[in-house]
C-alpha cells in the first residue's frame, strides 16, 4: 500500500500516488492475461477508486464522474472472474469454520464440485481474455488524463473533505445495516470501509504507530464484511435455477451452515464498528486535518 510522500505538496504527492497505482494496475492485468488470478488487479482497482474519492472535492463533479466511470467499467469487466474465485474461497472458509465433522464432508464435497462447475461455465479462456482486455483499455484511456487533474498543491482541506465523506458514509451504513439487520446495507458499507482503510494507510506517516493499529483493525472489519458478502453470493446461487448449486442434494444443510457462519460474522462486525466509527465525522476530519498540517509544516 502506497503512503503519502512528505517530500512533495499534498496535491502532487497524491497525483504521483495515483500514477504509480495505475501503472501497477496495468501490470496486474498483464499478469492476469497469462492465467494468473485477477484478484491483485481488483484490489488495485479498489485502491484507485479510494484515491479518486479522496480527491473528489478537488476534481469537481464532471472530472470525478468521468474517471470513476472508467474505473467502474474496468471493475465490472473483472467482476464475474472474481466471483467464481470468491465462491471457492467462501466454501473453504465455511469448511474451516465448521470443522471436520464427518457428517458434513459430503456437503462440502458437493459445494466444491458445484464451484468448479460454475467456474467452468462462467470463465472460458476466451471470455477471460475479453474481459481483461476491456479492463485494460479503460485503464489505459484514463492514465494520460491524470496529469491534467485540477489538484491544489498545498491546500489539503479538500482532501480532508474527501476522507470525511467516506468515513461518514461508512459509519452511517454500518450503523443502519446493523440496527435494521439488513445485509445489503452492510454490503454497500463495505465499499466505503475499504475507501476509509486505504485513506488511513495512505496517511500512516502522520502518526505511524497509531495508524498501523488503526489500519489493522479496519482490515479485520473489511475482511469480515467481505466474507459476509461472499456468503450471501453463495446463498444466492442456491436460488438461481441454472446454477450448479441449485441441484445439490444437501442444500438445506449447506444453507444452515452458511446461516450459522453469517451470524458469527455479524457479531464481529458489530463489535468492530462500535469503536472504529464511534467518532463524529466532523471530529474525525478535524483530527486528520491537524495531523496533516503538522506533517506538512
Amino acid at each position: 500500500m502506497p503512503k503519502i510522500s512528505v517530500d512533495h505538496p499534498a496535491g502532487e504527492a497524491l497525483r504521483r500516488t495515483m500514477r504509480k497505482t495505475m501503472r501497477a494496475l496495468a501490470q496486474d492485468l498483464e499478469q492476469a492475461r497469462t492465467g494468473k488470478t485477477v484478484h491483485p488487479a481488483r484490489r488495485r482497482l479498489k485502491l484507485a477508486r479510494s484515491l479518486l474519492r479522496l480527491m473528489k472535492p478537488s476534481l469537481g463533479s464532471e472530472v470525478f464522474q468521468q474517471e470513476n466511470q472508467a474505473l467502474r467499467t474496468a471493475a465490472h469487466a473483472l467482476a464475474a472472474l472474481r466471483l467464481t474465485e470468491a465462491m471457492s474461497e467462501a466454501i473453504a472458509k465455511l469448511k474451516a469454520a465448521t470443522g471436520d465433522a464427518e457428517a458434513d464432508q459430503v456437503v462440502f464435497a458437493a459445494l466444491e464440485a458445484a464451484a468448479r462447475e460454475l467456474r467452468a461455465d462462467v470463465v472460458s479462456p476466451e471470455e477471460t481474455g475479453r474481459r481483461i482486455e476491456t479492463a485494460l483499455a479503460s485503464i489505459e484511456e484514463l492514465r494520460p488524463r491524470i496529469a491534467d487533474w485540477p489538484l491544489p498543491k498545498r491546500d489539503m482541506r479538500l482532501f480532508v473533505q474527501g476522507m470525511r465523506a467516506c468515513f461518514a458514509k461508512a459509519r452511517r451504513l454500518l450503523r443502519e445495516g446493523l440496527e435494521r439487520e439488513e445485509t445489503p446495507l452492510l454490503h454497500e458499507a463495505r465499499k466505503s470501509v475499504i475507501h476509509h482503510l486505504h485513506h488511513i494507510e495512505l496517511l500512516s506517516p502522520l502518526w505511524p504507530k497509531l495508524f498501523k493499529v488503526w489500519a489493522g483493525e479496519l482490515q479485520e472489519l473489511r475482511e469480515d464484511l467481505g466474507d459476509l458478502n461472499d456468503l450471501d453470493d453463495l446463498s444466492d446461487e442456491f436460488a438461481r435455477p441454472d446454477s450448479p448449486f441449485a441441484a445439490i442434494a444437501q442444500k438445506d444443510r449447506a444453507l444452515a451452515l452458511i446461516d450459522r457462519r453469517r451470524k458469527s460474522i455479524l457479531a464481529r462486525i458489530a463489535n468492530e464498528t462500535g469503536h472504529l466509527f464511534a467518532e463524529e465525522p466532523k471530529n474525525f476530519a478535524a483530527r486528520i486535518d491537524a495531523l496533516w498540517r503538522h506533517l506538512a509544516a
